[in-house]
């Protein structure tokens, strides 16, 4: 960790400095704010120590400067004993914590390996987000004419309000559409949440998605939020819509129609403020020909649809989707060579691929387990076997990296310590 001190009292700077480079940090200078600044720049420190009072300012210049730039260091300030009215300040304004002088150096240890932590924390979450935003936006991948038309629609159906329809057949990442069309609207700082109409008993759908008031029926012992209220401005996505009981169809068109809902059990009904987004992998028109889906409910929900091609509709972008795969897949799991192999193209393209963009994900996901195996057919034998090897390594690989850490190992792998035991004596 490199740490920049802005102190203008040498002496002070100077056994800070030797202290901290003892235990093994890398240090950094600065006398003013300026040159605290030309450093932040230069160096992009992962942690700026500084005194608030400094001869050309305070400290709060190189915290808001940092801000302001979209610098990722974390600033800690060291103030006066006993200004809380200051330390209290930093903090509001964007500091990530202080400590008082005079130094005590076990106390700004421990307020640094805090720090390192949260950064830790901070990176994982952001590892998170931007995986989340390369599988999503692996939906609207490739060059095709289908997939053209499903980008314009998109962008369009981003920019509404209006309920969406995303119809296709299954591993054609309707669900990955619905979340990139999710964080590319004006809702996006609110919630996406999601239900699937087909894995849920009818009774329970319902309470799921109205919730319910105390003593609606028997067992209903407090009030239950549902997923029409705590969605708030957010967007509520239905998977597997064709599979919503006829009951309900009319519940969630009444819903659409006058935007307000009643809980079960409830005498008020409530305002319903965020958007649906619906998705079914089956014709819609043949279940409304078979008196299995209401009519007008369809209309409504398809003010705007969007068709999911499936793979074989489009084999020009087979190689696209495989190469960006195949690529994040070798990157999560740590190999050297992230480009897809040259030998695989042809074998790629000559695949039906009936699961669409899912199979072909989980058919790389496996090449890589098994070792870029390009001999391995669609239906290898022996996958969970395979599966549970490259488990046990990666966490062995993990602990060798944490210096024999198994508590840090299962911390950077975000599992229990009892998990990682378990799977390392499976």
């Amino acid at each position: 960790m490199q740490i920049l001190i802005v102190e203008d009292e040498v002496h002070i700077r100077s056994s800070i400095a030797e202290m901290l480079a003892d235990e093994g940090y890398t240090v950094l200078e600065a006398g003013s704010v300026e040159e605290g600044i030309r450093i932040v720049d230069q160096e992009a420190p992962s942690v700026v120590l500084s005194d608030i009072n400094l001869p050309d300012g305070d400290g709060f210049r190189i915290l808001h400067y940092c801000k302001s730039q979209g610098h990722p260091c974390s600033v800690l300030f060291m103030t006066a004993f006993g200004n809380r009215e200051l330390a209290i300040q930093a903090i509001t304004e964007g500091a990530d914590d202080y400590i008082s002088k005079p130094i005590r150096f076990d106390e700004l240890f421990a307020r640094l390996h805090r720090i390192k932590e949260m950064q830790n924390l901070r990176g994982q979450v952001q590892r998170k987000v931007a995986r989340k935003v390369a599988e999503s936006e692996l939906s609207i991948l490739g060059d095709s004419r289908p997939m053209q038309l499903v980008r314009r629609i998109a962008e369009k159906a981003s920019e509404s309000h209006a309920p969406l329809l995303i119809t296709g057949e299954t591993g054609t990442g309707k669900g990955l559409l619905a979340k990139l069309i999710h964080t590319s609207s004006t809702r996006k700082e609110h919630p996406l949440i999601s239900i699937n109409c087909a894995s849920i008993p009818e009774n329970l759908l319902e309470s799921e998605l109205f919730g319910y008031r105390k003593g609606a029926f028997t067992g209903a012992d407090r009030n239950k939020q549902g997923l029409l209220e705590e969605v708030g401005d957010g967007t509520l996505f239905l998977d597997e819509i064709g599979e919503m009981p006829s009951a309900l169809q009319a519940k969630l068109l009444h819903v659409l129609d006058d935007g307000a809902f009643r809980p079960l059990g409830g005498m008020k009904s409530q305002r319903f403020k965020g958007r649906v987004i619906a998705a079914t992998n089956v014709d819609l028109e043949e279940k409304i020909g078979q008196k299995e889906f209401r009519e007008d409910l369809y209309y409504r929900l398809s003010v705007l649809t969007i068709e999911m091609p499936p793979l074989r509709h489009r084999i020009e972008d087979i190689i696209i989707l495989a190469e960006r795969i195949y690529a994040v897949l070798a990157e999560e799991m740590g190999c050297s060579e992230t480009r897809l192999p040259f030998n695989m193209v042809d074998q790629l393209q000559s695949q039906p691929w009936p699961g669409n963009v899912r199979q072909l994900r989980n058919y790389l996901e496996r090449m890589l387990i098994l070792d870029g195996d390009t001999d391995v057919t669609l239906a290898s034998p022996n996958l969970a076997e395979a599966l549970h090897r490259f488990e046990k390594s990666f966490i062995e690989r993990t602990i060798a990296e944490c210096s024999d850490d198994k508590q840090k190992a299962a911390d950077q792998l975000e599992i229990g310590l009892s998990t990682l035991y378990r799977k390392l004596e499976a």
